[in-house]
């Protein structure tokens, strides 16, 4: 700890020793160059900046009632309307319009003009949200070489950013509108067209859709309790029809066995016999009748008696029975055939219920993008109007473009104090160097470290009286000009402060 705290001792000890021996280099290079640096400050032509301050106004309509036509923020805006404000192109109309830098334009081109106009434009944004890009308000100012120009173009580049945000917003607005009524037009012929398909869908298979379905059960089960009903009395018909021809058919046995004994004893010719006969093919006409459902009076020997009450009442009821049995039989088809036809119309019903989901899930699907792409546009005319009435989001200018009073740069007083820690810096460098180049020794160290022989004895500095007298002197003027050389570069810096 002792040795560390010696050598801090001495590494002090050396530093102030060289300031010493080497003050007038110091003094001279630190003078000279802070009074060099004054000259050149003040040589520097002076410019004015004037700046303007821009509220983001927002639209003043309530969301609720018009929702933003774009999700862009107002930091967003601020920054695409700067570059296209500060675009060549723009900047360059700018130059022309108000006749800027009328000495550069012989020496540089209009692509090193607007460049050179984009470094004298700043644009700020004030009140910025930390750690988000947002903000409520920006400046734009301008610097040129005299406070009234400064000001005519700081007015000319706010008007610019709050006519290309009216014209920006209304445009994108219109855009928006447009699109979406092409979107609606299309959407609209989508759901129309799968209206259609839905309307033709349910026509074509109106029996068997979902909704018919209980109706169809319903219908279903009254035919089968009427084919039932239809069965029933179908075959009560067979049975009457079985009993007329057991009938008829035991009355045939009969009057041929009544024949039979009449032929024993008459001829064939006989009356009584041809009597017999006639009733015989009656009675068989009438069962061939029953049996096949064809007439049996186109036999002659039949329509002989034809007119007999027994025959009639036997033809009657046959008749009866045969139509009934007919009717009943068609009955029967037909409900079959119905009860066909809805049973496939129930077996169907899955199937269809189906199809139609499938046809509703696109049909509600194009519906709510019609719905949505109309409220959008309703919502995007709204934006338009609004934007027509300027009520939407604006930039309000709330301190004009201000007519400078005092140089915005150069920094003089900057300039010229950091000149001054420049020349000190140099003249200590120098100083260093010109040690280092020295060949005279200061510390009995340094002295032992160059030689091998040892240090026997240290004679002091002894002087006479005329070199003290002048060593004297020598200090005084050294002194003097220390302090004139320091109050000429005070004055220079307190002349630049007070005027720069």
């Amino acid at each position: 700890m002792p040795e560390a705290e010696g050598n801090l001792n001495e590494t002090i000890d050396r530093i102030l020793g060289l300031i010493t021996r080497r003050k007038w280099w110091i003094s001279v290079v630190a003078c000279t160059t802070a009074l060099a640096t004054v000259a050149v400050v003040l040589r520097l032509p002076d410019h004015f900046s004037s700046e303007a301050t821009l509220v983001v106004v927002q639209q003043q309509i309530p969301q609720r009632f018009v929702q933003p036509e774009t999700t862009m923020t107002a930091a967003d805006a601020v920054h695409s309307m700067t570059r296209e404000i500060l675009s060549r192109t723009r900047l360059l109309g700018v130059i022309d319009e108000l006749g800027l830098y009328a000495k550069e334009r012989q020496k540089l081109t209009r692509e090193q003009l607007a460049e050179l106009m984009q470094k004298d434009v700043d644009v700020e944004p004030l009140d910025e949200v930390p750690g988000r890009n947002e903000f409520t308000a920006f400046t734009i100012s301008f610097a040129a070489e005299s406070p009234q120009l400064a000001q005519s173009v700081a007015s000319r580049l706010t008007s610019l950013f709050i006519e290309e945000n009216l014209k920006t917003r209304g445009e994108r607005a219109t855009r928006t509108n447009t699109f979406l009524t092409e979107q609606l037009d299309a959407a609209k012929k989508k759901l129309e067209e799968q209206e259609h398909l839905l309307e033709e869908f349910k026509t074509r298979n109106s029996s068997s859709l979902p909704e018919q379905q209980q109706a169809n059960l319903a219908s279903l089960t009254d035919f089968r309790i009427q084919l039932q009903s239809t069965l029933a009395s179908l075959n009560r018909a067979q049975q009457q029809r079985a009993s007329l021809e057991a009938s008829i058919g035991g009355n045939l046995a009969v009057l041929q066995s009544e024949r039979s004994q009449l032929l024993a004893r008459f001829t064939p010719r006989n009356s009584e016999v041809i009597k017999k006969d006639q009733q015989i093919a009656t009675m068989q006409a009438l069962l061939d009748h029953l049996k096949t459902g064809t007439p049996g009076s186109d036999n002659p020997v039949a329509t002989t008696l034809a007119n007999d009450p027994s025959v009639v009442q036997w033809r009657s009821q046959i008749d009866a029975n045969l139509a009934e049995t007919e009717n009943l039989s068609k009955d029967e088809q037909r409900l079959r055939m119905e009860i066909a036809t809805y049973q496939s119309r129930l077996n169907l019903s899955p199937v269809r219920e189906q199809q139609l989901s499938g046809i509703l899930r696109d049909y509600d699907s194009y519906r709510k993008d019609y719905t949505d792409l109309l409220n959008s546009q309703l919502q995007s005319q709204l934006t338009v109007n609004l934007e027509e009435s300027q009520q939407g989001q604006q930039f309000r200018l709330v301190d004009p473009p201000t007519l400078p009073a005092m140089p915005s740069s150069p920094k003089r007083l900057k300039i010229c104090l950091g000149g001054a820690a420049g020349g000190i810096f140099l003249g200590l460098a120098l100083a260093f160097l010109l040690e280092m180049k020295s060949p005279s020794f200061h510390f009995e160290k340094e002295l032992r470290q160059s030689f091998a022989v040892p240090l026997v004895l240290g004679v002091p500095l002894m002087l006479t009286a005329a070199e003290e007298r002048a060593r004297i002197w020598k200090k005084a003027f050294g002194i003097l000009a220390t302090s004139v050389m320091a109050v000429a570069v005070f004055a220079a810096e307190f002349y630049v402060y007070r005027h720069g």
